[in-house]
Parts: structure tokens; C-alpha cells; sequence
């Protein structure tokens, strides 16, 4: 019968199975673990899109206003959009909420920078469910830190919306917030909508509250006001938010663009707290805002409708004391001091002056004063009058500032001196009849108020007393948020003024854009799954944690064919010798491989299944820090399972073919008669440059370790956040490493003809060691692959951190601080001054220990715009994380003090860069070096895209890279640059440093009395600790999955020693048959193995013990001593074992045939 390639290849599978079957094993797993690391990425990124899903429901867009709009425009979008299949109107807010504790005490547990959502029953059909009627909602995450169960009552605490900033002087700085008292409903759970609801993609769970639209509404003042007889004003209800499902699932940007452009033409006038406001008594309109300031854009659409004839702008302040310089016991309290363009022509003009005229228009300090004013200080034309007023501070402060004016004219009270449309509507001061009435936005002081005061405000109310030109007005009141209160615009020709009214509002709406109103849509749902895809890559992570385990399955399955074609090389010689040609018995072998592969990869395809199941039940529970969610699924895709294959397969045949080229070397004779690889150890080797580059080696670890320990390498940063110091250390361990390896080359390659002399345990002991450089290279080959696996393995696992045993340093992750704190809503004053502790009530009953207390802390304040989570906490792909603005006196105060370490950023003294422009033109900002590089994927010199509270699209440039700090997951950029994107948003994030042993009294003290704030503060040390848990989790992976490589590789040893044994079966049967023992062969044998298992094990973690130095003398250093040791401890073992095998394989073969085949 003829023996074709393809008989002989299935004989030879059947003959040496056991061969084939540790070859397939070993296939199977590079397979598994290739392919298990691919199921691994698609499962987490089908996962992440799924928990995006969840969370929205049906909604697929959303519009969170920067301002309260009216509800109607909901219903104007529900009818007019033919996409939309569902639209909820809701009020989103951060609030605190808090309840009481049941033991009766006047005690509260409570939770801050809780998401509030007012909604109804239309907001739960998004999230198919139905709740015609409810109370209060909390998802569970809320519901277990606050430990609430049905029924409970609880206290919701939110920000009054204001409309007037609060930060100018006619805001409301006092009553801030307002409470509702609910019951709770019910509780929903983490796998519903509601339980883990919200519009930035992130899987970690939110803090949920849900409560009724309208009691929300109620209690903030929005709710809908009905006309009656007593007051025949209507007021609509009013929202920021609302929430769109589409019809088929229209997710996409132009769908999103489509909404806001129907947003635009339905919004109205009253939906941007604008009013268009007739002034018949003077004959023009004005355009007013209910923030009292009209913005800058606002402003230029406005003045660009019409004609510069027939516009006016004007700025107006409240004074609060004038008095003429000559004589201050003269004066006039509480005066309005309109800023204008003074003109001639009707209606904004002319002034009938009694004497003098107008200033010029550039004048700084030339006034007009009516005569009413001038009467009161007693001043003429040409005298000197002192004007007193507010300057409003960034903390609420008000100190007073003064100027003075020279009269230049004394306008009648008559015309346009006599206007009370100067001023916009401000209710309760501008509706108020006498100065008792007043809502007062600062203390008045009533005891200086004449009664010649109140008559002109009885009277005249908001007419301007003080009168000057618009450009001095506004270099003295001018504010972030806008230069014009007032624009007034005169009727055309002909036009009567509810034309112009109707015309001007028009004109206005058509002209606003949604980067002027911020009422823009954004397609939520698609970028949640854009960011899925685009989420961290776990299949190379998995693939780095498994690289190990992935060469060391490939190792053994070129090292198992190798052995298994070595006992088969007599096979060789016997099928060259019968006529085959060399590429016929080499083919003959590849094909055997290639089924081999074939087996293993289909086998190990299944193997890959399971080995993602259990990365993804690790990631659920073990290593669950790495992602911060147990909502992960497997997801296997079947081009995922081709991929793995395919790529498994080239790793195996690459292998294989490997394991071929020896057999090649040898002629058939030598073949026929058993050949294998030449021994070394007969002969002195070349150890000149082996000992050349240990002595290098050695002696360069010696200098550099000597050099850092008496401190003559710098502490300085040498690049990417790593000191000088880190650096040299860890040149010293690879120094160490590549040395010892070299000393041990140099030991092999040293004469070893030297008769080995002695008798018992010792004489084995050192014959062993003779044996290890028979194979000098071999033997070398080994030690140092484990010397360089175990260095990895060890200097990543010995990495890990602990920052809550750091002490605050300034030059490091904590700054210096000891605690870090957010609060719901803004806090305006300082917390630094004891005027602003007051104000904000930390100690109303002025206990002299909580000012002692309050006294040892020092804090830095931020303000806030809220982003996405850009921190390492978050595995979805980020594009524009919160920003922080840091005021002017705390960078300087950072600099001095050199606050924070940086990294890669070219400056000694980085925190001055937020002031300087940066060199691409774009907004100067920082970043945590995690943000940057693994969130947002920039670097310095970088550009991020980003929006102003408009919506309007700004680019910042990253100047400056902080280096593992507790400011990871934020942006930081200067407070004067912060204000001119987003002025609205006040202080929210804050830093405190204090004594560590002070630091719990210090947490209670401002979260028990900012409560209502939302004040809620943790140690900086637990933050770092939360941001380093997902660092520390990966080091444990790789620890974990490289350790496990790391096992697997030493267990591929067991065929190399095998190998040497069956080599020298003949010098083992030779010395058996002479009288030594099995025993001592066997000892001789295990010794041998040992030796190149410790050598390489203990070098290898010695040096990467020593490259880690810095760290390990830091004190938050978490080294896994205990774990490391087992590893350590492991590899020995298992060489022990696979020494072991290679002993009984050499005392169990037969003496005289072995013999006789010699």
C-alpha cells in the first residue's frame, strides 16, 4: 500500500498522540487568550452601549437650558415636530437631600450633588414606565447611602433659580435656596432608567432624586400663574429641560440641529426673559432682560436691527450717596445714575438745561445732574460732587468705592431728563412705592434716607438723578455680564409703537441665534454610543495584561514540537533514506503541525469563550475597580472568533515552524543515528565580553545607586512626571539585571575541565552545576527569559500605591490639601474671612470653638461649569470634562507655595501659564495627565474643543500636564478667562488644607452647617485612593494574568529539560550503570534545573525590587509582599515539579538498551 503525505501524516498524529495532544493543549491556549483578549473588548464595548441605552429610555435627544424657559415651548415642539414620538418638559438641577435619622435626635443623613428632576408622568413613558402619581423617586444608589425605604419622609433642598445675578448688586445674595418636604414613593432599581438616568455617558451610577414638576416648580417659584381680578398679570410655568424621542430612531447631529432650529422659531421673547416694553409718555420701546444686565451678543443683534438714529443704549447703577465736595452735609440717597450717548434728537433727546450742557462723550468725569439733584447738594455748574456706590466682589463682599464727578450741566425735570425707562424692571425695587418697600438687595441705610429722598421716589421712582456719559459709566459699572441694561429704539416714520413693539420683538427672535440663547438640542443617545465605541481599548489592554501567557503558549507549543520531532529525529533519516526528498519530510511535518493548529484553534476558539467569561466575571467582581460596574455582559461576535483564530493560528504555525529548523541541520546518517544538538561544555567558552559587560553592568548599578542614596542625582522631573531619582533607580535595576545575567553568562562560559573532585551531597551539588554549561546558550536562554519575566512582572506589581498613608505635601498628587469638597449649589461667600463664614451661617450661635476650628483651615475655591467625567473612573470615551476657574489670588498663592507636581510641562513655575495667551491662540489650560493622555487622548501644546454658556464653540489649548493629582477628571483654567465663557457659574469645587487630625471635626462642621448647600467633602487621600484604584486594579491584572504567563512559561522549562535529558540518556545510563544511584542521578538531575529556575527567578526580582526604590521608600508604597512572595515562591515550585519529570524521565529508562543505542 502506498504511503501518501496525507496517510502518513494521520498514522503519525494517531502513533505520537500524546505528543500532539500537549502540542494541541498549548495551541489551545495562545488561542484562548488571544481570541478570550478580542471577546473582551467587544463584550465591554457592547456593554457600555447597552448601560447607554438603559439610561436614556426612549430619549434621544435633550435641551438643558442655561436659563428657565416656558413650558409652552414644550407643547409648541410637540406639535409642530413630525419626528418627535415624545417630548418631556422637566426642571434638572442639582440639590441635597437629606433625612432624618429614626432615633428621634435632631440628626440627618444626607447626600449632596444629587442629580433633582422634576418631572411627570411624561418623562416616565421615556422611560416606559408608568407613575400617573408619585411623591419622590430615588434610584437605588441614593436610596442605600441614605439608607431609605418606602414611605420615609425626606428633605430636598434646591437652588432658588436667580434671575439677577447673584454676584451683581441688585442679585439676591441671602435666600438661596428652598426645601420640600416629601415622602418617598418608591425606589428605582440600577437596572431601570430612572435608576441610572442621566445625559453624560459614564457607567458609573448617578444620584437620582425624581419629584414632581409642579411641586418643584411651586416651591422654586416657576409655577404657572393664572390671571386674576386682583392681579391680571399671567406668568407660564417655566423649565430648563426637555427631553425628545424620535420617530424611528433618529439619533444622529442633523435631527438634533433640526429641533433647535424649530426651537428657535417657536421660542419666544418670554422663553429668553426678554421684554419689549412701550414707553408711550416718550414715544420708543425698550428691549429689557429679567436678568436686569442684557448680554454683549444680545446687545449687538439688538442695536443691529435698526438705524443707529434710532437706537439708544444706556447703562444705569444705584448710588448710594452723592454729596458735593464743598459740603457733604449736602446729599441724596439711593440715586440712579444713568450712563447715555447724550443727543438732540427726540424721543432720547434733548436735555432743557437750566445751566451748563452735556459732557463730552469721552469725558471720565463730566456729569449732568436734574435739578432736583442739584437743589438737594446745593452745587452749580463747575463744582465738584463725591458719588458713593457699591463695587460688588467675587465672594458678595460690597465694599465701597467713591468718585468724583464735575457738574458740566443742570437738566429740567422735564423731557427726556424726566424718564423712568432708563431702568428696567427689577420687582421688588423697581415696583416698590416708597423706600420701606423695598426688597432689599444690601442693608439699607434707612437713618441717612431725607425725606426729600422719599418724596423723589414717591414721585419719580427710577428717573435718573445722575446723568454721564455711556463709555465713563461703563468703565466704572461695567460687569462680566454685560455693558447696557436699556436699549431704547424710536418708532420709523409713521410706525406707531404697538407696531414697533410687535416689529421689534419679531426682528429680535429672528435675529437671536441658539449660540445667543444657549437653547440648543444635543443628540444625547448618539454621542452615549459614540463614546461606547470609542471607550477604552480592553481588548489591548487585555492583550498587554496577557502577553505573558500569550508568549509563553507559544513558547511551549514550539518548544513541545520541537521535542516531540527530536525523540523522532532516527524518523527523519529513515524517510530520507527510503527516497523522500528533504521538502517532502519537512512538508510532511508542516502538515502535521497545520492539522495540529487546526485542532487547537477550533478547540481553542471555545477555550476563548470561556477564558472572556471569566475576565468578564473578573471584571465584575475582582478587578471591578478597573470599570466601576457590574452591568458587563459577554457579547461574542463571530468575526471576532475568525479574528482570534486566524491570528492564533500564524502565532502557532510561526511556532511550529520553529520548532522544524534543528532536524534540518543534521545529514540522514547523522539523523539515523540519533543526533542532537552539540554540546558546549567540553570546551572553555568566550567569556571576555560576557565579563566586560557584567563589570558595566554591575558597576554602573553601584555608581547610580551610591549617587542616589547620598542625593547627587536631583529630585527634579526628567520627563513624563518621572524625577531624575526614579530614573536613575530604574537604570540601576536594568543595569543590575543585564549584569547578573552577563556574570552568569561569564560564569558558563569559564574552563570547565577541571575534574570535579569530592564525594556526597556536595560533589553532586557542584557536578550539577558543571552540567548547566554543557548547554552554555541554553542554559543562559533560560535563566535570563526568566530573569526578564519575573523583572516585569515584580517591578509592575511593586508599583502599586496607597495615598491614604501620604501626608498633605504641596509638592505632590494632594497639593497640600487635606480635603476636597462640591456643593450642589454655589457658594458666594469666602470661606476664608470671617465675614464670609457668617454670612454663610457656619456659626450662627458664635461659639468661640467652632471660630478656633474654622480658623485652622485654608481653602481654595474653584468655580464650577459641569462637564463629563474625563477621570479614570469613567471607561467612556470623554470629549469636554468639567472645567474649573481658579481665581487670580489662589494661582498666585499655588505658585509660591510651587502646589501640585507637573509633568512634561516646560516651566519651573507652571501655574503662571494660565495667564499668559497661549502659543496656538486657544484658551490656556490644565490638566491631570490621566485626562489628558487617557481620556481625551491630548498632550501639551494640545487643542480641545468646547462651548461657551451660549453653546457658542470655543478652543482650549493645554499649556500644562498635572501628574497623578486630585484634580484628575477636570480642566483648570484661569478665573478671568473661566468668567468670559461661562459668567454665570459661581463656586462649587474647593480644596481645604488643614491639620490631617482636624480634618473629620472640619468635614462635619461645614457639612452639617452648609448642609443646605450641599456641601460634601472627603479627604483628599480617599479621592486619590478612588482614582488609583483603577491604576492599582490593572497592576493586580497583571499581576495576576503575567504571573499566571509567568507559571505557564516555567512549566514550557519542563520540556527543555527534558530535552537535556534525553540528550544525555546515554551519559545518565552510563553513570547508573557504574554504580551511582538513582537517587543521586536523580538529585544531580533536579539540582541541575533548580539552579537555572532560582537563578533566573531571584535575579530577576532582586533587580526589579531595586529599579523601584524611590517608590518603595515613599510612604504610600502598597507593595503585595504577600503575593509577590507566592509568585516567586510559584515559579520555584513548578520548576521543582517540571525538574521533577525530568528526573523520573531519566531513572526510569532502560540501562543496557540505552546503551547499546549509544
Amino acid at each position: 500500500m502506498t504511503l501518501n503525505l496525507s496517510r502518513f501524516v494521520l498514522r503519525s498524529l494517531r502513533h505520537y498522540w500524546r505528543n500532539s495532544a500537549a502540542v494541541i493543549l498549548g495551541i489551545i491556549a495562545a488561542t484562548a487568550v488571544i481570541t478570550g483578549a478580542l471577546i473582551v473588548g467587544d463584550s465591554v464595548r457592547d456593554s457600555l452601549r447597552q448601560m447607554s441605552l438603559d439610561r436614556l429610555g426612549q430619549i434621544d435627544h435633550a435641551l438643558i437650558g442655561q436659563r428657565f424657559f416656558t413650558e409652552g415651548l414644550a407643547q409648541a415642539l410637540a406639535t409642530e415636530a413630525p419626528d418627535v414620538s415624545g417630548i418631556a418638559p422637566a426642571i434638572a438641577i442639582r440639590g441635597s437631600i437629606s433625612v432624618r435619622l429614626p432615633d428621634g435626635k435632631d440628626q440627618v443623613r444626607r447626600a449632596g450633588n444629587v442629580n433633582v428632576y422634576g418631572v411627570d408622568s411624561r418623562f416616565w413613558k421615556l422611560g416606559n414606565e408608568d407613575r400617573p402619581e408619585f411623591s419622590f423617586v430615588a434610584n437605588r444608589r441614593l436610596a442605600e447611602q441614605l439608607q431609605l425605604k418606602t414611605g420615609d419622609n425626606v428633605s430636598v433642598v434646591v437652588e432658588i433659580p436667580a434671575a439677577i445675578p447673584r454676584d451683581a448688586l441688585l442679585g439676591e445674595r441671602d435666600e438661596t435656596s428652598t426645601e420640600l418636604l416629601l415622602d418617598v414613593t418608591a425606589i428605582a432599581e440600577d437596572e431601570s432608567m430612572p435608576g441610572r438616568f442621566g445625559l453624560n455617558p459614564t457607567q458609573q451610577l448617578p444620584l437620582n432624586a425624581f419629584v414632581p414638576l409642579e411641586a418643584l416648580q411651586q416651591q422654586m417659584g416657576l409655577a404657572q400663574v393664572r390671571p386674576t381680578r386682583r392681579n391680571p398679570e399671567s406668568r407660564p410655568g417655566r423649565i430648563n429641560a426637555l427631553f425628545v424621542a424620535t420617530k424611528d430612531g433618529q439619533l444622529g447631529q442633523p435631527t438634533a440641529d433640526t429641533l433647535t432650529a424649530l426651537t428657535a422659531r417657536k421660542a419666544t421673547l418670554d422663553d429668553l426673559g426678554l421684554k419689549v416694553k412701550p414707553h408711550p409718555d416718550h414715544g420708543y420701546v425698550s428691549i429689557e432682560s429679567e436678568r436686569m444686565i442684557l448680554e454683549d451678543s444680545l446687545s449687538e443683534r439688538a442695536l443691529g436691527l435698526f438705524s443707529p438714529e434710532r437706537t439708544s443704549a444706556s447703562l444705569i447703577y444705584l448710588v448710594n450717596e452723592i454729596h458735593g465736595a464743598a459740603d457733604p452735609s449736602k446729599y441724596g440717597m439711593y440715586s440712579v445714575a444713568a450712563g447715555i450717548n447724550f443727543v438732540d434728537r427726540p424721543p432720547f433727546g434733548p436735555f432743557r438745561y437750566l445751566a451748563g450742557g452735556p459732557p463730552a462723550p469721552d469725558e471720565t468725569d463730566g456729569i449732568v445732574l436734574n435739578e432736583w439733584a442739584a437743589q438737594d447738594l446745593g452745587v452749580k455748574v463747575g463744582d465738584r460732587i463725591d458719588a458713593a456706590y457699591y463695587v460688588v466682589g467675587d465672594r458678595g463682599e460690597l465694599p465701597e468705592s467713591q468718585t468724583s464727578f464735575t457738574v458740566r450741566g443742570i437738566a429740567a425735570l422735564d423731557g427726556a431728563a424726566l424718564d423712568r425707562g432708563y431702568a428696567p424692571d427689577v420687582p421688588g425695587v423697581t415696583d416698590a412705592e416708597t423706600y420701606g418697600d423695598w426688597r432689599e438687595p444690601f442693608p439699607l441705610k434707612r437713618d441717612r434716607i431725607t425725606p426729600r429722598d422719599d418724596d423723589f421716589w414717591e414721585q419719580y421712582r427710577t428717573t435718573p438723578k445722575l446723568f454721564l456719559p455711556l463709555k465713563a459709566a461703563q468703565s466704572l459699572w461695567k460687569s462680566r455680564y454685560g455693558q447696557y441694561t436699556t436699549i431704547r429704539i424710536a418708532p420709523a416714520e409713521n410706525q406707531s409703537l404697538p407696531d414697533l413693539t410687535a416689529d421689534a420683538g419679531a426682528k429680535l427672535l429672528a435675529a437671536l441665534t441658539p449660540d445667543d440663547t444657549g437653547l440648543r438640542f444635543l443628540p444625547v443617545k448618539e454621542q452615549g454610543l459614540l463614546a461606547s465605541e470609542k471607550s477604552g481599548d480592553f481588548t489591548g489592554l487585555f492583550i498587554g495584561f496577557s502577553f505573558f501567557l500569550i508568549v509563553a503558549a507559544s513558547l511551549l507549543i514550539g518548544l513541545l514540537f520541537r521535542l516531540g520531532i527530536e525523540r523522532r529525529i532516527r524518523e527523519f533519516g529513515l524517510l530520507s533514506a527510503v527516497g523522500w526528498p528533504p521538502s517532502r519530510v519537512r512538508n510532511a511535518f508542516v502538515l502535521e503541525g497545520a492539522f495540529l493548529v487546526l485542532i487547537g484553534i477550533i478547540l481553542g476558539a471555545a477555550a476563548g469563550v470561556a477564558y472572556a467569561e471569566l475576565m468578564m466575571y473578573g471584571l465584575r467582581t475582582w478587578w471591578i475597580g478597573a470599570v466601576g460596574t457590574r452591568f458587563l455582559f459577554l457579547s461574542v461576535h463571530p468575526a471576532t472568533l475568525a479574528i482570534g483564530a486566524a491570528i492564533s493560528a500564524v502565532v502557532s504555525l510561526l511556532a511550529i515552524l520553529w520548532g522544524l529548523r534543528q532536524p534540518r541541520r543534521y545529514t540522514t546518517r547523522e539523523q539515523l543515528s540519533g543526533a542532537s544538538e552539540a554540546t558546549e561544555g567540553t570546551r572553555p567558552g568566550r567569556g571576555g565580553w560576557s565579563r566586560g559587560i557584567a563589570a558595566g553592568g554591575l558597576g554602573l548599578a553601584g555608581l547610580l545607586l551610591i549617587a542616589s542614596l547620598t542625593g547627587l542625582v536631583p529630585q527634579t522631573e526628567a520627563f513624563g512626571g518621572f524625577s531624575w531619582q526614579i530614573v536613575a533607580f530604574f537604570v540601576t535595576g536594568i543595569a543590575a539585571l543585564t549584569g547578573s545575567q552577563a556574570a552568569f553568562a561569564a560564569w558558563l562560559a569559564s574552563d570547565r575541565a577541571v575534574t570535579v573532585r569530592g564525594r556526597g551531597a556536595a560533589a553532586t551539588a557542584r557536578l550539577s552545576l558543571r552540567n548547566a554549561s554543557r548547554h552554555r546558550s541554553r542554559s543562559l536562554l533560560t535563566a535570563s527569559l526568566l530573569a526578564s519575566a519575573v523583572f516585569v512582572v515584580v517591578a509592575v506589581a511593586a508599583g502599586r500605591r496607597n495615598p491614604a498613608v501620604e501626608k498633605p505635601e504641596p509638592h505632590s498628587g494632594n497639593g497640600g490639601f487635606t480635603l476636597v469638597a462640591q456643593t450642589s449649589s454655589p457658594l458666594l461667600y469666602d470661606l476664608n474671612t470671617s465675614a464670609g463664614r457668617a454670612k454663610l451661617g457656619l456659626n450662627p450661635n458664635n461659639d468661640p470653638a467652632v471660630d478656633a476650628l474654622a480658623a485652622e483651615m485654608r481653602v481654595a475655591s474653584f468655580r464650577t461649569k459641569p462637564g463629563e467625567d474625563a477621570s479614570c473612573l469613567n471607561i467612556y470615551r470623554t470629549s469636554v470634562p468639567t472645567i474649573l476657574g481658579l481665581p487670580e489670588a489662589t494661582l498666585e498663592e499655588f505658585s509660591k507655595s510651587k502646589r501640585f507636581k507637573f509633568a512634561d510641562t516646560p516651566s519651573a513655575d507652571p501655574w503662571p501659564l494660565l495667564l499668559k495667551p497661549a502659543a496656538h491662540g486657544g484658551i490656556p489650560v490644565f490638566g491631570d495627565m490621566n485626562t489628558l493622555m487617557y481620556s481625551l487622548h491630548k498632550g501639551i501644546g494640545s487643542s480641545i474643543e468646547a462651548r461657551d454658556a451660549n453653546g457658542s464653540p470655543v478652543t482650549l489649548e493645554v499649556v500644562g500636564m498635572l501628574d497623578a493629582s486630585v484634580l484628575q477628571g477636570v480642566l483648570v483654567m484661569s478665573e478671568a478667562n473661566f468668567l468670559k465663557l461661562y459668567p454665570d457659574s459661581g463656586f462649587r469645587d474647593f480644596l481645604i488644607e488643614c491639620p490631617v487630625e482636624k480634618a473629620d471635626e472640619i468635614s462635619t462642621l461645614l457639612e452639617s452647617r452648609l448642609g443646605d448647600s450641599g456641601f460634601d467633602a472627603e479627604r483628599v487621600a480617599v479621592r486619590l485612593a478612588d482614582f488609583l484604584a483603577v491604576q492599582n486594579t490593572y497592576l493586580s491584572t497583571f499581576q495576576s494574568l503575567g504571573g499566571l504567563g509567568l507559571l505557564l512559561g516555567t512549566l514550557g522549562l519542563a520540556t527543555v529539560m527534558l530535552r537535556n535529558v534525553l540528550e544525555r540518556r546515554g551519559e545518565l545510563a552510563l553513570m547508573r550503570a557504574i554504580g551511582i544511584g538513582n537517587r543521586r542521578v536523580g538529585a544531580m538531575v533536579l539540582v541541575e534545573n533548580l539552579f537555572l529556575v532560582a537563578m533566573g527567578t531571584l535575579s530577576g526580582a532582586g533587580a526589579a525590587l531595586l529599579s523601584m526604590g524611590p517608590h518603595l521608600r515613599t510612604a504610600g508604597a502598597d507593595v503585595p509582599w504577600g503575593s509577590l512572595l507566592m509568585l516567586v515562591s510559584g515559579v520555584i515550585a513548578i520548576g521543582a515539579i517540571a525538574a521533577l519529570g525530568a528526573v523520573w524521565n531519566a531513572v526510569r529508562s532502560p540501562i543496557v538498551s540505552t546503551l547499546r543505542g549509544e
